[in-house]
């Protein structure tokens, strides 16, 4: 015929007998997905939820007067400026004489030894401040 060059009717496979079953399922697992992409839990930006209250958190809460950065061994960032062990201890010094003695906080890099953590622990010690290490995650970006 000229209305079917191709003649694709004769190539073509008969439906498989056991079609009807796969269909209903196919439709079963579109609108489990549909149902649960379109609910509100999925879009919500957040889900609101009662956090308990703790009426005497403050009354226990210490403040921290210095903020210590231990980076490596022997680098230590304090006040604005960069430190040996030695000179953090004079520094150290200065400003305790300047403020009295106080809480400081630590925080330590993955790079200091044991050690320093030891070493610089018993120089604020002796110098009279509470010494606090900070337990936090690494910034975005850092290794």
């Amino acid at each position: 015929m000229i209305t079917q060059p191709f003649e694709f009717e004769k190539h073509l496979r008969p439906a498989p007998r056991s079609f009807d079953v796969f269909f209903y399922v196919n439709v079963g697992v579109l609108a489990l997905f549909l149902s649960l992409f379109t609910t509100k839990f999925v879009l919500a930006p957040g889900v609101p939820i009662s956090v308990p209250e703790l009426g005497d958190a403050n009354k226990n809460a210490q403040v921290t007067g210095l903020v210590v950065n231990l980076q490596r061994d022997n680098l230590i960032l304090f006040e604005g400026g960069r430190y040996s062990m030695d000179g953090f201890k004079q520094r150290l010094g200065e400003v305790i004489a300047a403020k009295g003695t106080t809480r400081l906080l630590l925080r330590v890099d993955k790079q200091t030894s044991a050690q320093a953590l030891v070493t610089f622990t018993s120089i604020a010690t002796a110098s009279g401040c509470d010494v606090q290490i900070a337990a936090e995650a690494p910034a975005p970006g850092t290794n």
